[in-house]
This record gives C-alpha cells, structure tokens and sequence, in this order.
C-alpha cells in the first residue's frame, strides 16, 4: 500500500479532516494543542491529531521541510566538553558522561540479544541519527564494529572527538553510506521526526546486509504516560515529532516498507523514566537547559543535574510497571527484511 496520488487532508462538513500519515485514513480527531515545553524556541501551538484507524498521534498541519530545522537549538547534542570551565562544571559533566553511558547500556544489551538471535555472526553497525556517539561507543566495547551518520555537523564532530568514531554527515536517503552493507542499523528515536517515515524505511533496506536486522526505538503514542499528559507529554517533543507512533502502526509501517518484525522490548531505561520525569518537570530536562538560551551558574547547574537525577529514579519504578502492562512509554523492535530491496 503507497500513499495515494494527491493526499491531502478531506473535508466532512466544510471541516477539514487530516488524513493519517502511516494509514491514509481520513478517521482522525483532534487530540491536543502541543507546544515548545522543552526548547522555547517556537511560540505558540501546534495541533495534534490522533487515527482511530491506527491511533497514530501526528502534527497537523505538516510542517514543510524548510521550516524543521529551526525547531532545533544549536546546542541539541551533549557533549563532554568543558572548555575550561570550573571544577563544579567538569565534575558534573563527568558525572553525566557516566548517567549517559550507564542508560545507554540497556540498547547495547539489545543489540547483543538479536545477534545472538542471527545465524551470521556480522558485527558490522549504522546507528542513524547517532547524536553524539555514546551508544555506538558502547557497542564498540561490546564487539561491533560501529559506524554513524547524522545531519548535524556539531553532533558528528563530538562523535569524532570524543570517542573517534567513524561518523558521518547525511541525511537519510543521502550518499553518506551509498555502497556499505551492514549487518545491523539502529534507529533510536528518528522515525518520529520525520515527514516521511515509509520513504526513510524503505532506503534502510538499500543499506541492510542480506539477513540483517533494523532495530529501531520510538516513543509510544498509547503509552500511559501520553494519555496523562496528552499535549504535555514529553515523549511528543512538540514540535519536533512530526509523527508519534503505537506498536499497530509501527507494525503497519514496517510491513509497507518490506519488514517483518522478529523480536520487542518493552522498556527503556534511558527512556521511559526520562519521559516522565521529563514530563513532570520540562524545566529540569538536562538536554532542555542546555538548549535553552540564557548563562547558567554551575552551582544552579549542578542543583538542576541533582534534582532530575532524584526525579529520574524516583520515575524508574512506575516506569517500569506502565511497561510491564504493555503500556510503557516507548515502542522498539528488530525487524528483517522480507521482500527483495529491488520492491
């Protein structure tokens, strides 16, 4: 199933329904006003939607290409980079480096459970939108042989620096990578930030090593946390998730593009915590404040770091049962192709 020829959004009554972007139905209904809660870099409200069909939650209007990447901060990318700055500022910075490393780890644990799964014993890794490295990092530690790409220029440049990484800058559907084959591809939390998620899947499979796996994270649109929170949840990043997905329609989408899915996970601990204590407290989120424009005290840094470090932890155990119900805040799965890249 393509995208029909001329979608657009429908009207029902001189109203105009928008139509799904994962399904094409026109069955949708308005579901929040989201706004910048983490940036502030974009005034006023962006409407959501939600499909009764697949329960997809997507902006609408669509924001057009050009207009995306003003929705980003220069400074989106952590970094360990201290500048010289004072003992409280590079203590802290250590002891974020170590936070990051110790979340990122349940992605590792991921990828090593689906290549004990696969019969070949490649090792060869494309993490896409590899921000600034530390998951790849890992992997590395870990056996695989990492490799990245992603379209900031600042985010390859820590890759680089910091864990001299092979990384490099494009965009999907780009010639970054044009001619590798790879035995595993990541992509952590990208789906949800593009207009065309089906094209970007489908460019996936061109990169993908015959038998190899497509691991991919996403935030969950029916999680509990986003019935909570609704327009104010986290996980919606509004306005710079273009299209939040359920496991029904990341299915619907993987099976479109050529997939079959092989194994789940269901709970993150870099990522559903954070969600909702992101959500609790948008002011506290560390990669919040460090977008956000304005000088900062370390000392008033480093009480920030604390408090969402207690919040984070203190969010770990509801978390964890919301996944257990088979509701958690975040969506991921390996998946394989099925159909010849040629389709």
């Amino acid at each position: 199933m393509s995208r029909p020829s001329g979608f657009a959004p429908v009207k029902c009554g001189g109203n105009p329904l928008p139509g799904c972007p994962v399904c094409f139905r026109t069955d949708s209904i308005f579901y929040a006003v989201g706004k910048d809660r983490l940036f502030h870099k974009m005034q006023g409200g962006f409407d959501l939607y939600r499909c009764l069909s697949c329960g997809s939650v997507f902006q609408h209007p669509v924001p057009i290409q050009s207009d995306i990447a003003a929705f980003y901060p220069q400074q989106y990318w952590w970094s360990n980079r201290t500048d010289g700055r004072s003992l409280t500022a590079r203590l802290m910075r250590h002891l974020e480096e170590r936070y990051r490393e110790w979340v990122t780890k349940g992605h590792v644990s991921f990828l090593e459970r689906c290549a004990r799964q696969r019969r070949s014993g490649g090792r060869l890794l494309l993490d896409i939108g590899c921000g600034n490295g530390t998951f790849l990092h890992l992997a590395r530690a870990r056996g695989f042989i990492p490799h990245g790409m992603d379209m900031s220029e600042s985010a390859v440049a820590i890759a680089r620096d910091q864990y001299g990484l092979d990384v490099r800058r494009g965009e999907i559907g780009g010639s970054a990578w044009q001619g590798q084959r790879f035995d595993f591809i990541t992509l952590f939390h990208v789906l949800e930030h593009l207009t065309e998620p089906e094209g970007a899947l489908r460019f996936v499979r061109t990169l993908l090593a015959p038998g190899g796996s497509l691991i991919i994270q996403v935030p969950n649109a029916a999680s509990l946390q986003a019935r909570m929170f609704k327009g104010h949840w986290y996980g919606f990043d509004v306005p710079r998730h273009i299209i939040n997905f359920t496991w029904e329609s990341l299915k619907l989408l993987l099976d479109r593009a050529g997939y079959e899915i092989r194994s789940t996970r269901r709970f993150s601990l870099r990522d559903n915590p954070a969600s909702l204590a992101s959500s609790l407290a948008p002011g506290l989120d560390p990669i919040g404040r460090k977008g956000r424009s304005g000088a900062k005290s370390a000392i008033a840094e480093a009480w920030a770091e604390m408090a969402y470090l207690v919040l984070f932890l203190t969010a770990i155990p509801p978390a964890w049962l919301e996944s257990v119900s088979g509701f958690g805040g975040t969506v991921w799965v390996e998946a394989r192709r099925v159909r010849p890249e040629s389709e």
